[in-house]
């Protein structure tokens, strides 16, 4: 099967070899750390991983590396002396390891393309004591690979989402023997290793364990800066994560509840949507201003509307805030996850498309403080009840923050685990 998949890459590869050219002449972002995209890694992470026996790390992108980030630093406190590699498919993601995790992590680089003529010198090369991915992180070669060197593949915080389960469901012969590989597989709920059970999997293989996202903790140190002086009596609404299409919902939502006491901060999911955002704002004829220009945050309360161009500060917004608008679940994204809002004690609105987090979505319906609606009607009536009751706002909050509470720990105990792996992994080879 991984022989019939390298063929079909390599065919589509060849095909898209002049289209990919022509995105790296226009496309900056495409450019970047490109030989590490292609298994070309630069002299200094080899120094730091010849000869050593690292535990290998991979997220997807920085939502990933957010869940990551805990369990490796509890790992690390239980096996001081490991050497760990972490690997992601986004720069962004990159950069946010590396200023995360840095001290505690030996490197980071971006996974190379799943082709074998890429991805395989690199494994070969590292030879890990273990793969740990986050989430569905479903690369064949890579799972391949790393199963054929006897190392342990290890998956945290597993989800597969509805729309995945049907096409995974319907190509069972290949994605099960990929998810095969893995020893063990660490699910979010009953209704995920049910899924994998479906797949072929077998029950003993797969541990319930709660997502370690719920483990995230803001940098206080960092929130200080952004906190207001004096919010002049507003109600501040942070819709972050928004995605395209999702804009005008957001704003006429917030436009039609037509309060004089809030504000907007809307953090746009891309930053090539801020552009547009301030199109949309100036036909409405709202005051607005771009995050970056501020110098005086005391000053943000003399404007209707903020619009978030910078990246990485989203979660510190949030502790500013009163109300959460979560994006990517008012069109068919799959939505985003609430954790961050949540951690800071707002109350979340959310649309209905949230299949991508639908566990997490189900526990803020269920016992924390969350709305899910669907209109810019919908959001208008929520945003009047929340700002015009601080009683019912402070308790939706409140309850969001237990949600999180409850579940934590899940980063220690998810990095035992990982430990333990290890150490019969380890014992099996000497015996």
């Amino acid at each position: 099967m991984i022989t019939v998949y390298n063929i079909i890459l390599y065919f589509f590869f060849l095909l898209a070899i002049p289209f990919i050219g022509i995105a790296l002449i226009f496309n900056k972002k495409w450019r970047q750390d490109l030989p590490e995209r292609f298994g070309i890694l630069d002299g200094k992470i080899l120094e730091k991983i010849k000869g050593k026996k690292i535990v290998w790390f991979h997220a997807a992108s920085a939502g990933e590396v957010q869940a990551l980030a805990p369990v490796i630093k509890e790992f690390k406190l239980m096996k001081p002396d490991a050497e760990l590699l972490v690997t992601t498919t986004s720069v962004n993601g990159k950069k946010k390891i590396q200023k995360e995790l840095e001290g505690v992590i030996a490197c980071a680089f971006l996974l190379p393309i799943d082709i074998a003529l890429f991805i395989r010198p690199v494994i070969d090369m590292v030879k890990p004591e273990a793969l740990i991915v986050v989430e569905t992180e479903l690369w064949p070669n890579f799972i391949y690979y790393t199963w054929k060197t006897g190392a342990p593949v290890i998956m945290i915080n597993g989800r597969i989402s509805g729309k995945s389960f049907r096409f995974y469901r319907a190509f069972k012969l290949f994605f099960g023997r990929i998810l095969g590989r893995f020893s063990t597989l660490m699910v979010q709920s009953e209704k995920m290793a049910k899924r994998l059970e479906m797949l072929g999997i077998q029950k003993k293989n797969i541990i319930i364990l709660n997502n370690t996202k719920y483990s995230f903790e803001v940098n206080r140190e960092s929130v200080n800066k952004f906190v207001l002086a004096d919010k002049k009596s507003k109600k501040i609404i942070v819709a972050g994560s928004i995605r395209e299409g999702e804009e005008e919902t957001v704003i006429d939502g917030f436009v039609k509840s037509g309060r004089q006491d809030t504000l907007l901060i809307i953090a746009p999911r891309h930053m090539n949507r801020v552009g547009y955002i301030e199109k949309l704002l100036k036909a409405r004829e709202l005051k607005y201003c771009l995050w970056n220009s501020i110098r005086d945050y005391s000053t943000i309360p003399d404007y209707k509307c903020i619009i978030v161009n910078t990246i990485g500060d989203l979660s510190y917004i949030y502790t500013m805030g009163d109300i959460a608008i979560i994006g990517g679940g008012f069109k068919n994204y799959g939505g985003h996850n609430p954790m961050e809002a949540a951690v800071a004690g707002l109350s979340i609105i959310m649309g209905k498309n949230m299949s991508n987090f639908e566990d997490t979505a189900e526990k803020f319906l269920k016992d924390g403080g969350a709305y899910q609606v669907e209109t810019p009607e919908e959001i208008a009536s929520c945003i009047n009840e929340l700002a015009s009751n601080d009683g019912l706002r402070k308790y939706n909050g409140e309850k969001n923050r237990h949600v999180i509470e409850h579940y934590r720990g899940s980063a220690s105990t998810t990095a035992m685990l990982i430990n333990e792996i290890l150490l019969d992994n380890k014992n099996k080879d000497e015996n």
